[in-house]
């Protein structure tokens, strides 16, 4: 049997409909009071006001930015990404070229810890460290002192704490210091590119490594007070051995494996000091999708028009350094970047590992 159907008046049913809106407004009033809102623009910013002083905020409430850290860690001012993509006629030729490697030969750090505090006039006899390398002198914390490290470029360092005041002296003198210094101890003083900065009273002299007209990581330091005298210098001892016969990629083909995901460390790598940086904004406005925004992500597409064979230097898990055949790309901007051009054979990926796992890691040369 069905159900009967109820049936009223257009009298009643007007009067039941204007109960039903007083009801439902009624409670939607108190749910709005106790969300503080029933829509997202309506959620309420700052609390009620209130007329008592308030207190100073504290270290940890002085927040640079107004996200909180629980939040998300995406809080980036402008969303961009930066892509490449190679010209159509960028050179993809395969070749053959040179690296480098990092050889001690037949030094000795014991004996090379006799020679530099020889050369810069630290008396004693070497001992060995608890890092398994060799020290001179230091007998006080103001007296001079040798370091020799046993690690894969025989780093070497030269400490005197005593400083005398006074104006620096001239650049030039200053080079020539450096360069009595550090000739005798085998470094190319006339093959190196000198850079030379002022630090207060002292004049901080850089000799660079050089190889095929490019600087590398490599070099030695001399800071020279103002009496002449030399309060620290560092350098190695190792020697870059040439290794003829690396295989690498067209410049094509070394940008695209660049681009595949985990090959990010092959490049593109700025070039430093080459090109100028554009400032890029993101055109238009806002989008929004069935009501509601979208994410505006700008994305910068640089394209590679220009390719010429080159050396780039990475370091090693070991701490020694490897400088391989790379290319150096050009893009539409003008700016110039690295790319390993090596092929995949001489490439060992290796799984990270928490650094406790690993007997005796080796920390890389800055």
């Amino acid at each position: 049997m069905r159900m009967p159907t109820l049936r009223m008046s257009s009298t009643v049913r007007t009067a039941v409909i204007a109960v039903l809106v007083l009801a439902v407004g009624v409670a939607g009033f108190m749910l709005a009071r106790a969300t503080g809102a029933s829509e997202p623009d309506a959620i309420p910013v700052g609390g009620e006001v209130n007329s008592s002083a308030s207190p100073a905020p504290d270290a940890t409430a002085a927040r640079p930015t107004a996200l909180s850290p629980d939040v998300s860690a995406i809080h980036q001012s402008q969303v961009s990404a930066m892509t490449f993509e190679a010209a159509e006629d960028l050179p993809n030729t395969p070749a053959v070229a040179v690296g480098y490697r990092v050889a001690t030969g037949k030094i000795k750090p014991q004996e090379l810890a006799a020679v530099i505090a020889q050369q810069f006039g630290v008396l004693g006899s070497p001992a060995s460290t608890d890092e398994g390398g060799w020290k001179v002198g230091g007998a006080t914390d103001t007296a001079p002192t040798v370091n020799v490290y046993s690690d894969p470029l025989v780093r070497w360092a030269f400490a005197n704490a005593e400083l005398t005041a006074g104006a620096a002296i001239d650049q030039d003198r200053a080079q020539q210091i450096a360069t009595t210094l550090l000739a005798p101890l085998g470094v190319p003083t006339d093959e190196v590119e000198w850079e030379i900065q002022r630090d207060q009273n002292r004049v901080v002299v850089h000799a660079w490594l050089v190889l095929k007209g490019l600087r590398t990581e490599l070099g030695w330091t001399v800071v020279v007070a103002p009496d002449g005298e030399v309060v620290w210098a560092d350098g190695f001892a190792a020697s870059l051995v040439p290794v003829p016969g690396y295989p690498v990629l067209g410049a094509t083909d070394a940008l695209d494996r660049a681009l595949e995901p985990g090959w990010q460390f092959a490049g593109p790598t700025p070039w430093d000091g080459a090109g100028a940086t554009q400032d890029m904004a993101v055109p238009g406005p806002v989008p929004t999708v069935k009501g509601k925004p979208a994410l505006v992500a700008g994305v910068q597409v640089l394209t590679a028009n220009r390719a010429e064979l080159s050396l780039a230097q990475f370091w090693q898990p070991n701490g020694s350094l490897l400088i391989l055949p790379s290319y150096v790309i050009t893009t539409n901007d003008d700016r110039k970047w690295s790319l390993l051009a090596v092929t995949d054979a001489y490439v060992a990926v290796r799984d990270m590992v928490p650094a406790a796992d690993v007997p005796n890691p080796a920390i890389a040369a800055p």
